[in-house]
């Protein structure tokens, strides 16, 4: 069994966790290619918000939030991966502070999906402009 270990996160202070708990994006995320190592990281005074925050860069902590909990009726926007059960995938979407901090929006456009059985994620880009890029926390949502 692995020894847990410590990340130190200014944003979300300290992270125990194992290697087994590392999700690998392969390709990176836009804007942030180099880092290929992440945590899904829970804090219950954020819920119902979670981190991706980047192993070798633990400033760097994007809040997500079940698609869901954004646009009710939400459905996967492609296929499951031949290799992996629809149950084994969460969907998440990036939450952005809008300009001047006056909304927080989510970008439905670009979700992110991780095999939690593989630990394996990717941000999934839609080419479709009726999906929005900036999609309102409504009342009564998070």
């Amino acid at each position: 069994m692995s020894r847990p270990r410590t990340l130190k996160s200014p944003k979300l202070g300290p992270i125990t966790f194992t290697p087994g708990d590392v999700i690998r994006f392969p390709e990176g995320l836009p804007g942030f290619e180099s880092f290929t190592k992440f945590l899904l990281v829970t804090r219950s005074e954020c819920a119902p918000f979670v981190f991706l925050t980047a192993l070798d860069q633990p400033e760097i902590a994007l809040p997500l939030l079940p698609p869901l909990l954004v646009q009710p009726g939400w459905t996967p926007p492609v296929e499951a991966p031949a290799d992996a059960a629809r149950d084994d995938l969460a969907w998440y979407v990036v939450v952005i502070i809008a300009p001047r901090a006056e909304a927080l929006v989510a970008n439905l456009r670009a979700p992110i999906r991780i095999n939690l059985r593989d630990r394996i994620g990717c941000q999934v880009m839609l080419d479709d402009e009726r999906v929005p890029l900036t999609a309102p926390l409504g009342a009564g949502r998070p």
